[in-house]
């Protein structure tokens, strides 16, 4: 789901849906959709858009929006292959184990020694 806030900048607007501040403004004034002025910005022409009902819908209905919602709402790719152990999904699922103060030491002794120093340590050669 998009995160549209109440008011929103069409910077803000375009960083979302993908479009350009130019193309927001364009659509505020052609619509007449509710602004608010910024104030202290340099020109005095910066504004707020109030994101409502209307607007929302309009945003969610534009080409680059029902994309991604598309691309979103499609099933993402995921190996079905059960049972795999391979190396990579043991060391991921062993870090997903780790409580949050054994994730610091293990990112400190990589930091520190490097997969070579941990090596070292498994094989009890110090």
């Amino acid at each position: 789901m998009i995160a549209f806030k109440n008011k929103m900048t069409p910077k803000e607007l375009a960083r979302l849906t993908g479009y350009t501040p130019q193309a927001i403004n364009r659509w505020t004034r052609r619509f007449g959709w509710q602004t608010t002025p910024l104030h202290g910005v340099k020109g005095g022409r910066a504004h707020v858009v109030h994101v409502n009902a209307d607007v929302r819908s309009f945003l969610l209905n534009t080409p680059l929006m029902r994309q991604r919602t598309q691309k979103n709402a499609a099933e993402p790719a995921v190996p079905y292959a059960g049972g795999q152990n391979t190396l990579e999904v043991l060391w991921v699922e062993a870090l997903r184990q780790l409580t949050d103060e054994e994730r610091q030491k293990l990112t400190a002794l990589l930091h520190r020694e490097g997969i070579s120093g941990i090596f070292r340590r498994l094989s009890g050669k110090e």
